[in-house]
């Protein structure tokens, strides 16, 4: 639970960032802009209605309003004022506002040519009428129903002058400008219909969303005081612990409780497991007092040590490098300056330290052996790396894979290792059919551990599904088809993409398909206790396969996976 509010913490205040960052570029631009510029007067030439008293001076005879055509018969009040010299009268009745021609006494009607008129001596500016229109309304003007005119300015605002053709009144000026300080309003507002209506429901969302904020805040803040994580004095945990002091621990996620690779065991006294604990450590495991480093604080006085005893801190040196796919490399190192033989196990890994500006604190970046080690010289292992450009212009490529790529042979690095419980099932326990489902890169431990099981006579009955974007990113390809034909091992690939320049059986694949749909349709016909299944590859293809594996009831302890993509 607290996993997933800090998950939703995260995604909510960054919503909240974005807009926050909407409000200040926008409150910047209207005190930059100010009034005038934001309602469009810029060119405005202010006019004034001049009263009845005013009006009775030039002498024009008006008509009695008694014999105006009034549509009711309660007269609210009365005003008269000249519209372009001619008296108008303003009559507010309890139907509304009415206007006359009190000259005429006729129902005031305004055409093409007064409007423009009106419109030239409401504006001050350098240009000239250019087009006049009729308008019934205008998304431009908000509360006016019209009918009116909308008269253009060829000027270097593009002005356009907004009359009520009722009242005979200007309505409102518009302009280029207007339009970047009305779509500044509606993003500060948050309202993108344009009313200008602060109480709206994105509004309401958006305040509910501040006050989730605030609270699971407050809940985060007080689990981090009762856990004295913001005590500068804190103890740190045992995977921070273990990694100043130099000594191997495996890490995948830098101590957010996800990988569930820094296990430590606990000779007595262990802690109580906490949720992440629970979640990715076996009932056995927790039973035997193994818990997860990053999740414990360093106490002296505890009996700890690291499940990954056999780690060591390595001194490599590259030796080969050989391109697998358009964007995997084979990486062959050797261990400098080592007498005794360097012990690891197929399935396992290596933490290599990525150097950057802290030299106290590397990045660690895991990769798995590429081929088990009766198939390598003593002191001599591979790995595969796959290229991680950038995922668009401006974000940086991955930084352990880049680094590792630009090794030339020669160079040196410094690892720690063995680390990794990928490991083949113990054949004094299982004769079960051996099932390897693998895409991409992942085939790396896949392969080790097919060449540990092949060094077996007999071994165990294989079957590998492998799966990649295209066919050229099939490593091993050849390889695998080799180890099929002789019959040892059966091998299975597929390709989710196949170029529309090739047909699909000059590639060798009958159609694009996810390689956890041929695993399901193998699997479909054979009894789920009979399999120990090994999964590795990108999170997406993982997470697809063990659903899968789920709903064809394959038990969960004939399960392992290597997810490298935490």
């Amino acid at each position: 639970m607290m996993r997933f509010l800090q998950w939703l913490h995260r995604w909510t205040s960054l919503i909240i960032g974005m807009q926050v960052m909407i409000w200040l570029i926008t409150g910047m631009y209207f005190s930059i802009a100010g009034h005038r510029t934001l309602e469009a007067h810029q060119y405005r030439q202010q006019t004034h209605f001049h009263d009845a008293l005013q009006s009775a001076s030039t002498g024009t005879a008006m008509v009695p309003l008694k014999q105006l055509p009034l549509t009711a018969n309660t007269i609210q009040s009365v005003s008269v004022r000249l519209v372009h010299g001619v008296p108008q009268y303003v009559i507010s009745t309890e139907r509304g506002t009415e206007y006359f021609n009190a000259s005429t006494g006729g129902l005031w009607h305004t055409s093409a040519e007064l409007a423009t008129q009106i419109a030239q001596a409401g504006y001050r500016g350098p240009g000239r009428v250019s087009h006049v229109s009729a308008v019934a309304n205008s998304d431009e003007l908000y509360g006016w129903q019209g009918p009116g005119y909308r008269v253009n300015f060829a000027d270097d605002l593009a002005t356009r002058i907004y009359v009520d053709r009722a009242s005979g009144t200007i309505v409102d000026h518009r302009n280029r400008l207007w339009v970047f300080g009305d779509w500044a309003f509606r993003l500060h507002f948050m309202d993108y219909s344009g009313g200008r209506n602060f109480n709206h429901l994105l509004m309401v969302s958006a305040a509910l969303f501040m006050l989730w904020f605030v609270l699971s805040g407050l809940i985060l803040l007080g689990r981090n005081l009762v856990r004295g994580d913001l005590n500068p004095r804190q103890r740190p945990s045992y995977l921070a612990f273990f990694q100043q002091h130099e000594q191997p621990i495996a890490s995948a996620c830098g101590g957010g409780g996800t990988c569930g690779l820094c296990t430590v065991r606990f000779s007595a006294s262990a802690p109580a497991p906490n949720a992440a604990d629970k979640r990715l450590l076996s009932d056995s495991e927790l039973a035997q007092g193994i818990r997860l480093g990053c999740q414990h604080r360093f106490d002296a006085k505890a009996k700890v040590s690291v499940v990954n005893q056999g780690a060591q801190q390595l001194n490599l040196v590259l030796q080969h490098k050989r391109q697998l796919s358009p964007s995997v490399s084979e990486l062959t190192f050797t261990c400098a300056d080592r007498a005794e033989p360097f012990v690891y196990q197929a399935g396992q890994f290596l933490q290599f330290k990525i150097p950057t500006a802290d030299e106290h604190e590397p990045l660690r970046r895991n990769y798995s052996f590429a081929a088990a080690p009766s198939r390598m010289p003593n002191n001599t292992f591979m790995v595969a790396v796959r290229s991680m450009p950038a995922p668009k212009p401006g974000l940086t490529p991955g930084v352990g894979s880049s680094y590792l790529l630009d090794l030339q042979p020669g160079a040196t690095i410094t690892a720690e290792g063995p680390m990794g419980e990928f490991l083949l099932t113990d054949r004094n326990i299982s004769q079960r059919t051996q099932v390897f489902i693998g895409g991409g890169v992942g085939v790396a431990p896949l392969r080790a551990l097919i060449q540990s099981e092949l060094k077996h006579t007999p071994a165990r009955p294989i079957h590998f599904f492998y799966g990649a974007r295209t066919p050229e990113e099939l490593c091993y390809e050849q390889e695998f088809r080799a180890l099929n034909a002789q019959g040892v091992v059966h091998y299975h690939s597929c390709v989710s993409e196949v170029p529309e320049d090739l047909e699909s059986t000059a590639t060798g694949h009958d159609k694009p398909r996810m390689v956890h749909e041929l695993v399901e349709q193998w699997l479909a016909h054979q009894h789920p206790n009979n399999v120990d299944v090994y999964v590795c590859g990108p999170p997406a293809m993982l997470r697809a396969t063990l659903a899968m594996l789920d709903q064809l009831k394959v038990p969960a302890k004939h399960i392992k996976f290597d997810d490298f993509g935490i």
